[in-house]
């Protein structure tokens, strides 16, 4: 059976379609290994600051954060842009009153304990390590 150039374009459209929608459509990383508490050390320019972070979830199941830098005394800082890929995190602080747009990027152990990996704050890079509580 032959098909018509109409018929064609119809399933070359349709797959068009859905090679667009299929990937916007992929399931997001699974947030539960970063759920919870963490604590340890943010390392930048000689100094070691002590940090708790913590995630949960929101009512849509959507990652939220705060983090705490305990040697300064800073508690419940908002975080934002929170991704997830695989076993690796990124996040911003996104309070206004804390300059250098500083970011992480972490990734966790195998044993889901440990969250570790780079910062970077109004250009200088350093590294944090926080361990699960």
């Amino acid at each position: 059976m032959k098909r018509s150039n109409l018929e064609t374009v119809a399933v070359a459209l349709g797959l068009l379609a859905y090679a667009v929608i299929a990937p916007a459509q992929a399931p997001a990383a699974d947030p539960k290994p970063f759920i919870g508490a963490w604590k340890g050390t943010l390392s930048i320019s000689g100094m070691d600051i002590e940090i708790g972070i913590n995630f949960t979830l929101d009512e849509a199941k959507k990652i939220q954060g705060t983090i705490d830098s305990i040697s300064q005394g800073a508690f419940g800082i908002a975080l934002g842009g929170i991704e997830i890929k695989d076993k690796t995190i990124t996040f911003l602080i996104t309070d206004p009153n804390v300059p250098g747009d500083p970011s992480f990027k972490g990734t966790l152990d195998e044993a889901g304990k440990r969250l570790a990996g780079e910062f970077t704050q109004s250009g200088e890079t350093g590294a944090f390590s926080v361990e699960k509580q």
